[in-house]
């Protein structure tokens, strides 16, 4: 990650740090999601990859706490409000998405939507961020949304299986990443890495 706010290459401990925190978060409720549906077989990994992004959500807020009077790019109210922008028009379109399928009688599409907003809006927070890992994510997930669409309109899989076990694995290495990236930039100068 890059913040340009702070012209710190990778992105800043505290903001790197929080993005874990959010992104586990959002692969715990995703990993859950999953198992609305599962077919045979699927439950375990769901679980293990649920309790991954449990562990991952305890690290990143330790990191957080570590970090919490450190820089960060939300400082600059450009990046603020763009931030509350991108955010906003993500709740709009998942709300707007939700309604449409309810009223079409496709509720089952559901998680394939939502997780396709949520691909689509990591597009311009990875560029307000300067972060490629936010970039990468968000494209895999937009095409993880689709190959859900796609497995529950021509099989007996639930899309919401799909879209959990697999988007919660996006969202739970891209978290993981974003922890390792902050802990090397807020590593004490001189000290190696481990």
């Amino acid at each position: 990650m890059y913040t340009r706010a702070s012209g710190q290459p990778q992105g800043t401990p505290r903001d790197l740090s929080v993005s874990a925190l959010i992104l586990g978060f959002a692969a715990m409720m995703w990993f859950g999601w999953g198992q609305a549906q599962p077919p045979a077989g699927w439950s375990l990994p769901l679980t293990i990859g649920l309790f991954a992004a449990v562990a991952v959500e305890g690290f990143a807020a330790s990191m957080v706490a570590r970090f919490r009077g450190s820089a960060t790019a939300m400082r600059d109210e450009r990046v603020g409000r763009r931030y509350g922008i991108t955010v906003g028009a993500e709740v709009a379109a998942i709300v707007l998405g939700v309604v449409a399928l309810g009223l079409a009688g496709r509720p089952a599409y559901t998680a394939p939507w939502i997780l396709l907003v949520v691909g689509v809006h990591f597009l311009p927070l990875g560029r307000l961020f300067g972060s490629v890992d936010l970039l990468w994510s968000g494209l895999v997930l937009c095409a993880v949304a689709v190959a859900a669409a796609v497995t529950g309109a021509v099989s007996a899989v639930a899309p919401s299986a799909v879209t959990g076990g697999f988007g919660g694995l996006v969202l739970v290495v891209t978290a993981v990443t974003s922890l390792r990236r902050a802990a090397l930039h807020g590593r004490p100068a001189g000290v190696p890495e481990g």
